[in-house]
């Protein structure tokens, strides 16, 4: 079992593209995904034995994602949902557990992913109840009919808060405004870019037709300041901002909400790739820190591939280009593919994965992170919710030690919660970087280590079926 089997980290685009290339080739494959279902963020599927009652032109991904899923499952693609990932080992073999207890799982082919988790922005106020990510409310409103509130504010960049918006307003809320840290000029010039790649531009245009129609003011070049509120957010101070998103004086204007989804981009998820040992690089416009990769999408680490968001943040049309490459190259070098196949298939994707590569391209480039976005941050602002800690302390302790994750963690606790610095690694680095006036890639990363998210000691003390030998190799390794 071991000799053959391709084993998918994630079930979100690229996961899927890729077993299903592998299985299409004749590899044994099993897709492990945290999740209840399969679909990610963008095929987003209703909970089971949910019923949509209504029907819109935004549901066709939903739709998408449904067929993709049944046809893994009729071509027997071993599908784990449920269960976490929790660590790599040397002899090709993951530790998993579904919550109630621990195993290992054999692989000979490993394929990441991990796709990307939504870039948390800090600046006062963030921590109120009634703040938090776009990505968020957008899984609240469609996969559980629930609104985070009936006046809502967006602030960020990029084309995904106007599908946050829209999906938003479908949905029943009522939106207050809409800010967008670029300017007008920067949104003009990148749509006129992309104007040629039509799928694209028409789906931006299909969003921000609901938009206009609800009558939803967008504030360009704006970002909010401040959010303030005793119990819950009640109301958002803006500015007008710079090239660099640094608030120009005067310009202030307050709104009257109930809810803020702050929408900035995302971010790489890296973990089991740092624990697997797999190089990485750093590029702003990729989302920050990603898994390097070849062209056939394979790591610097042997029978370790990358696919999708962890090896750059590109949009789910280059994810399922860079899944569907991945799942046939794990299966050419298991052997199981004929040549003619596979240089005939190789080729028709990669000319796929060129071209959903340009637009993804430039819409990257109008939504890297300016510096002004960490200046907003003051020495009493809270950046690790996890652990309460504070601007201040963190420029303090990076001022103690070298200014890297590891002594800002030792010094502070901060990354040492229930994220495991997910949430505040990348507001710490470009805290740091900001103040000392050095790259953020120049910033050292905390140790990687299993388990690389939070497992139930209960799970811990519930070993089966080689868990055992999977708990012995964890303690020795953290020896």
């Amino acid at each position: 079992m071991r000799d053959r089997r391709i084993v998918v980290v994630g079930g979100g685009p690229a996961g899927i593209a890729a077993g299903l290339e592998a299985a299409l080739a004749g590899a044994q494959v099993t897709i492990v995904e945290e999740r209840e279902d399969l679909g990610g963020q963008y095929y987003k599927q209703l909970p089971s034995g949910w019923i949509a009652e209504t029907r819109s032109w935004l549901d066709r991904q939903y739709d998408e994602g449904r067929e993709l899923i049944e046809q893994l499952r009729r071509l027997g693609v071993e599908i784990l949902t449920g269960t976490l990932v929790w660590s790599l080992f040397e002899d090709h073999t993951l530790g998993l557990t579904d919550g109630t207890a621990v195993w290992q799982f054999p692989y000979a082919k490993l394929i990441l992913a991990t796709g990307a988790g939504e870039l948390p922005v800090a600046l006062p106020g963030w921590t109120l109840p009634g703040v938090l990510t776009g990505g968020g409310a957008q899984s609240l409103a469609t996969g559980q009919g629930v609104l985070v509130g009936r006046r809502i504010l967006l602030a960020g960049v990029g084309p995904f808060q106007l599908r946050v918006a829209a999906q938003l307003i479908e949905a029943g809320a009522g939106i207050v405004a809409i800010l967008d840290a670029a300017n007008t000029w920067t949104t003009a010039r990148s749509a006129a870019r992309v104007l040629v790649y039509w799928k694209q531009f028409r789906q931006a245009l299909n969003y921000f037709a609901v938009v206009r129609r609800a009558g939803v003011k967008i504030f360009r070049a704006h970002l909010p300041t401040r959010i303030l509120g005793d119990d819950r957010v009640e109301r958002v101070v803006a500015s007008r901002v710079d090239d660099q998103w640094r608030p120009l004086p005067g310009t202030e204007v307050e709104f009257d909400v109930d809810a803020v989804c702050l929408t900035f981009g995302f971010v790489p998820s890296v973990e089991l790739a740092r624990l697997a040992g797999c190089r990485l690089d750093y590029r702003p416009d990729a989302g920050g820190w990603f898994v390097w990769h070849g062209a056939t999408q394979a790591t610097s680490v042997p029978d370790v591939f990358v696919a999708g968001e962890a090896g750059g943040v590109e949009g789910a049309a280059v994810a399922l280009e860079e899944g569907r490459l991945a799942g046939l190259e794990a299966a050419w070098q298991l052997g199981v593919v004929e040549e003619r196949r596979y240089r005939m298939r190789r080729g028709e994707i990669e000319q796929a994965l060129t071209r959903a590569r340009r637009p993804a391209r430039i819409l990257r480039s109008l939504t890297a992170i300016r510096p002004g976005l960490f200046e907003l941050i003051t020495d009493d602002t809270i950046v690790c919710r996890c652990e309460d800690v504070r601007a201040g302390e963190v420029l303090a302790a990076a001022n103690r030690w070298e200014p890297g994750l590891r002594g800002v963690k030792l010094w502070t606790r901060a990354g040492m919660g229930m994220c495991q610095s997910r949430m505040c690694g990348h507001i710490i680095s470009g805290l740091i970087a900001r103040t000392k006036g050095i790259p953020i890639d120049s910033i050292s990363l905390d140790t990687p280590r299993p388990p690389v998210k939070p497992v139930p000691l209960a799970a811990m003390a519930a070993p089966r079926d080689g868990g055992g030998a999977a708990l012995g190799a964890w303690h020795e390794r953290k020896a």
